[in-house]
């Protein structure tokens, strides 16, 4: 309600000798607007283009990064299945582990 009458009061507001003033977009040929276009059109115009725009771009970002958490569950899964097979592995009893410790005790 508060931008619909933001609007009504631009458009009044853009009135010259009881004519509404209008704004000429370059390379828009639109049949009906050979004068121009309202200055509350052309603001609403702006404002939806922006909207949209950013709609846009926000959900090509969300779909870039579903795609890295998917790749990133999937290694996960793995990495999982591999630590889960290495926990899996018996240990033999005749294995021999030899620790070698260099002269100088370190």
């Amino acid at each position: 309600m508060g931008s619909l009458i933001f609007l009504v009061q631009l458009n009044e507001l853009n009135q010259f000798e009881g004519n509404i003033l209008s704004i000429k977009i370059p390379f828009i040929d639109i049949p009906g607007y050979e004068n121009g276009f309202n200055v509350w059109l052309v603001l609403v115009i702006t404002l939806t283009s922006g909207v949209i725009i950013g709609f846009l771009l926000a959900f090509f970002q969300i779909l870039s990064q579903k795609k890295e958490i998917i790749s990133l569950k999937s290694k996960l899964r793995r990495m999982q299945v591999e630590l889960d097979s290495l926990r899996n592995q018996s240990i033999e009893d005749d294995m021999e582990i030899f620790d070698e410790i260099n002269d100088n005790g370190l």
